[in-house]
């Protein structure tokens, strides 16, 4: 058994669940809805590339949500059953196991996302839309990219943990970290420092970096970079949109890579 086997058989035991259905109707529910908002309310030119830039905030509000709750118990669920041990004593290897989950959660929450694009890319350029195919094309994979991040994010805390409430607990931790409280910080950091006269404006090259590490600001910031032709980053070289990049890619494989490291040499009993 290899962790295609794995990724098969999981990828049906997910779909089937009702949940994950209504997660994912939700995602391309609120997809297709700003397609069909952008070319009512948006600032001409009507194009797809630069749709990009009003989808920004639905996706990296709702994706961390779903991608957690699609990843969250893929392991952690099995190993509180035991069933993980009689999987591990067949012919397949921890490594199967977190590929395979991996690959299977990932590739619905990709499929969906997919899906979601084609239908708001219609609605964007039809009837006087324009559509700008390579960058939405690149948008669309950014998009199937920052959903990975988080649904490997759910399958590393899955790994990490021992129990679902604790899984639960730490994906939902983090999404309110990330998704809802981080901009608040750094808002009330500047506002605090320009009111104690410490700086003057925004707040200093080094700190945007360390907030800006936070994968929903690469996110944004590749977009911006790459794909909206209405909008531009400025700042050092730092907070450009190479860098927001490669903290995308670590993001994508870095939570999964790490938390394997440790799952391989631990005692699931």
């Amino acid at each position: 058994m290899t962790w295609k086997t794995i990724a098969h058989r999981d990828r049906k035991l997910t779909v089937s669940a009702r949940s994950v259905k209504i997660l994912l109707a939700l995602l391309v529910f609120a997809v297709l809805l700003a397609g069909y908002l952008y070319p009512v309310v948006g600032t001409k030119p009507i194009t797809t590339a630069r749709f990009s830039g009003f989808l920004i905030d639905p996706i990296t509000t709702m994706l961390p949500f779903i991608g957690v709750l699609l990843g969250y118990n893929a392991v952690v669920s099995e190993r509180e059953t035991g069933s993980i041990l009689l999987s591990l004593s067949l012919p397949q290897s921890r490594k199967d196991v977190v590929i395979g989950k991996y690959t299977s959660r990932t590739g619905i929450l990709a499929v969906t996302i997919a899906f979601a694009m084609v239908g708001a890319g219609l609605l964007v350029v039809y009837p006087f839309g324009e559509l700008n195919l390579l960058p939405f094309l690149a948008f669309t994979v950014l998009t199937i990219l920052f959903g990975a991040v988080w649904s490997g994010i759910g399958i590393a805390i899955s790994i990490a943990v021992a129990t679902k409430r604790r899984a639960v607990t730490l994906g939902f931790g983090l999404v309110f970290l990330f998704a809802i409280v981080w901009d608040m910080i750094s808002t009330a950091l500047e506002i605090g420092l320009n009111a104690a006269g410490v700086i003057d404006g925004r707040l200093p090259g080094p700190v945007r970096f360390l907030f800006a590490l936070e994968p929903g600001h690469s996110y944004e910031s590749v977009t911006t970079g790459f794909i909206d032709p209405s909008t531009t980053i400025d700042g050092p070289w730092y907070l450009n949109e190479w860098v927001a990049l490669l903290l995308l890619i670590f993001w994508t494989v870095g939570p999964v890579g790490l938390t394997y490291l440790r799952f391989v040499g631990r005692d699931l009993a």
